[in-house]
């Protein structure tokens, strides 16, 4: 018998693929390889039907590394995918934690406004949140994002999109210090390609929508190469490259 805890208020995030009717399978594929995951960060429920996700993370959580890997994920979708791009929304509100013997889920107010929220969010894709998830981590230090209003803001009722690069403790003029540049985003490109193959351009203009600072790129894209060998490669390669015009 299930179990319902008293009210919790926590981070919800909804994600989907806009501006499509019919799907090809590798973007299905593409897609579970996403849920996988999203379960691996918290519940996770879906509308049947089409591509879609509900994440519910634990009231205690810490918000930066399954948002990071949110991030990093959707870019790998993105760059497989194209054009298509992958929305999301992240929230924060109530819910209440169900408590059964298959496990823990959540239900509540929190997640449909996470789900409405995603609906009125633009098909170009992105990271973007609400009000109420702005207000939440306005009171929270050391957080590698920030909030900045999109340029459809005004027709989103306040949708703001998420841009990570800032370092822990940084202040944004430090993060803007820190931002790459054309000259090192090409190389990245050329460099990524030689281990992906031609996704990389679109996989890095995806990364850059979501971080800025030169570390977070890196940190990113690195998560793309599977073949350790080749990755710590990879990553000696840029820092070299980012080092050498400091």
């Amino acid at each position: 018998m299930s179990q319902v805890s008293a009210p919790v208020s926590t981070t919800v995030i909804a994600g989907d693929i806009a501006g499509a009717t019919a799907y090809a399978a590798a973007v299905i594929e593409g897609f579970e390889r996403l849920l996988a995951t999203a379960r691996g960060l918290g519940f996770v429920t879906q509308d049947p039907g089409r591509p879609n996700l509900t994440l519910t993370l634990a009231p205690d959580q810490d918000l930066a590394l399954p948002l990071d890997t949110l991030a990093s994920a959707a870019a790998s979708f993105d760059a497989m995918a194209n054009p298509l791009r992958l929305r999301l929304v992240v929230h924060f509100g109530v819910v209440f934690r169900t408590e059964s013997p298959e496990g823990t889920s959540y239900v509540g107010s929190a997640i449909r406004s996470t789900q409405s929220a995603l609906r009125r969010s633009p098909a170009t894709g992105g990271l973007r949140a609400t009000a109420e998830f702005a207000a939440h981590v306005a009171n929270i230090g050391n957080l590698p994002f920030r909030l900045q209003p999109g340029a459809e803001a005004a027709t989103l009722d306040g949708l703001s999109q998420l841009v990570f690069g800032i370092a822990p403790g940084a202040s944004h003029a430090e993060a803007a210090k820190g931002s790459a540049d054309a000259e090192f985003l090409a190389y990245v490109k050329r460099r990524l390609a030689q281990e992906i193959g031609p996704f990389a351009n679109a996989l890095v203009d995806r990364t850059v929508r979501a971080a800025t600072a030169t570390e977070q790129i890196v940190a990113l894209l690195c998560h793309e190469i599977d073949n350790p060998a080749a990755r710590k490669k990879f990553e000696d390669d840029l820092k070299r490259f980012a080092n050498t015009r400091a």
